[in-house]
């Protein structure tokens, strides 16, 4: 992970922007796309991107939050990619961890997608992009 500040499209990130053009290249059911990333990135805060793997979405989500330069409580607006290998996670698994965030910070703006990604193998890859008041 990059702990350094890139540029995407004009918008400063902490972390490794790769991650956001992998976001538009994925596919999925339920895909992010250019606009839901530059919603968030838009939003006035620093902006920070994390990674995290896992072999349950909980495990993935645990690992990105850890790398997440920033308080889950201060987060503003925040975009949930959520890649699948082999195993694609049960709605009931998505639906807990996107009610943690609702629950440290009630006024966050949360938008998920979920995409698959081969290479994943029996793994979960959570990327998070948070906008984070100053």
């Amino acid at each position: 992970m990059k702990n350094e500040i890139s540029e995407w499209n004009g918008y400063p990130v902490l972390g490794d922007v790769a991650e956001l053009d992998g976001i538009i290249e994925a596919t999925g059911f339920m895909k992010l796309d250019k606009d839901d990333i530059e919603t968030v990135l838009s939003s006035e805060g620093e902006n920070h991107l994390a990674v995290g793997k896992g072999a349950t979405p909980d495990e993935a989500f645990i690992a990105a939050v850890s790398n997440l330069n920033c308080k889950v409580d201060k987060i503003k607006s925040l975009l949930i990619d959520i890649r699948c290998g082999n195993v694609q996670p049960k709605m009931s698994e998505l639906s807990a961890v996107t009610a943690s965030f609702s629950d440290a910070n009630p006024d966050i703006e949360i938008t998920w997608g979920t995409s698959t990604d081969e290479m994943l193998g029996d793994s979960i890859k959570v990327i998070l992009l948070a906008s984070v008041k100053a």
